[in-house]
């Protein structure tokens, strides 16, 4: 038995005994389904009812299994225009690989087959041959903290700020990440265009100071006041105060581009440059006006780089996207829904791992006994062969 074979046969057993029932309005949907290491090699398919996917599932026991956003009339139709698009939920998605966390240098490869070098953190080609590398992500406690933080932000951001935060479905990716759906009968009928205005106030995309909330062209340097404003301009400027508040010089200096000797003075006057920005007035700091404006500048930047979500744009944008059915087993990782009987596997390499309250790893080309839901996780990402 391959390591292909080996997985169809613990989805098999695992759907024999768990129902999916996480699709509403299932008979307007279009599916896709993936294989060992394809996330999608079908789509355009169709089920009628909850009945007839779980059957599939049982049967069949895809590796991946996805399903539209987009409700249609003909969900098995091709081309796409001949579906007949009746409307589309809104799907957020937000994947650990995309945030830029440190941690993802530590435990993140690369591998490359045509020379056999490798390396840590995420690379497209080879630095010995320049050939394209075969790319490997875990995940740990941090990245799916990061993640949550960043959900929970959207969160707000949905209820308190655009009042669409209604009909929510959230769950993991089944990977390094979540994915919230939002099926209120007022977001299906939004064009792409209007999804894309959408992902650009929730990720700041053209967030200038400038045209946003200050004012460099006046003698006196202005801003709006934070308690006069609501959304995205209240939060980049509370995230101002809040950073000049508990910054030290040193953090000072590296994050608004000026000297220690400038930053001790935004620090020693921070109480008093805190006040002037809730009355509007950016303060001036010792020097040309250039540099205090370049100072703003800077902490508008930074500020606006903390609050802009770190979502996946074409998630958001794209009607016809197909996702992972909620509940469904993830055919990289098989998190986490399989016992610890042990198996016997070779590992090529994998970092120090963490999969519930176990910790596993490093291996570098040796055998191991692993549970089994261990081993799945690292014969899903192709770094683990069967031992008898």
């Amino acid at each position: 038995m391959n390591e292909a074979e080996f997985l169809k046969k613990k989805f098999r057993e695992y759907y024999s005994t768990h129902a999916v029932n996480s699709v509403p309005s299932i008979e307007a949907r279009e599916f896709g389904i993936g294989d060992f290491k394809k996330k999608i090699v079908k789509r355009h398919m169709h089920f009628s009812s909850v009945a007839e996917l779980n059957n599939f599932l049982r049967k069949e026991a895809p590796l991946y299994i996805s399903y539209s956003a987009a409700y249609y009339k003909e969900p098995e139709a091709r081309p796409m225009e001949n579906k007949g698009l009746l409307g589309s939920d809104l799907v957020y998605e937000f994947d650990a690989d995309e945030l830029g966390l440190d941690c993802k240098e530590e435990h993140d490869f690369w591998y490359c087959k045509k020379c056999g070098n490798s390396g840590k953190g995420s690379v497209k080609n080879c630095s010995n041959c320049g050939s394209a590398v075969e790319q490997y992500q875990f995940i740990c406690e941090k990245c799916l903290e990061e993640t949550k933080k960043q959900m929970l932000k959207l969160i707000k951001v949905l209820d308190e700020e655009l009042g669409i935060f209604e009909q929510v479905s959230i769950n993991f990716s089944g990977n390094a990440g979540y994915h919230l759906h939002i099926r209120s009968e007022k977001v299906r009928p939004l064009s792409s265009a209007a999804r894309l205005e959408l992902v650009d106030y929730l990720t700041l995309a053209g967030f200038t100071a400038e045209a946003s909330i200050a004012d460099f062209s006046e003698k006196m340097l202005k801003c709006v006041k934070p308690q006069a404003v609501k959304g995205a301009k209240a939060r980049v400027l509370n995230r101002m105060i809040e950073f000049i508040s508990n910054a030290n010089p040193d953090e000072l200096a590296a994050f608004g581009g000026i000297r220690l000797s400038k930053a001790r003075y935004v620090h020693e006057n921070r109480a008093k440059i805190i006040e002037k920005m809730k009355q509007g007035i950016l303060d001036y700091l010792p020097g040309s006006k250039a540099t205090s404006v370049k100072f703003w500048q800077n902490l508008i930047e930074h500020a606006k780089h903390c609050e802009a979500l770190k979502l996946d744009r074409q998630t958001s944008i794209d009607i016809h996207k197909i996702v992972r059915v909620p509940d469904t087993l993830h055919g990289s990782t098989g998190l986490i829904a399989f016992g610890s009987k042990q198996i016997k596997v070779f590992i090529n390499k994998a970092p120090k791992f963490k999969l519930g309250a176990e910790r596993f790893g490093p291996y570098e080309n040796e055998q191991a006994v692993l549970p089994e839901y261990a081993a799945i996780y690292l014969i899903g990402k192709g770094l683990a062969s069967l031992r008898e």
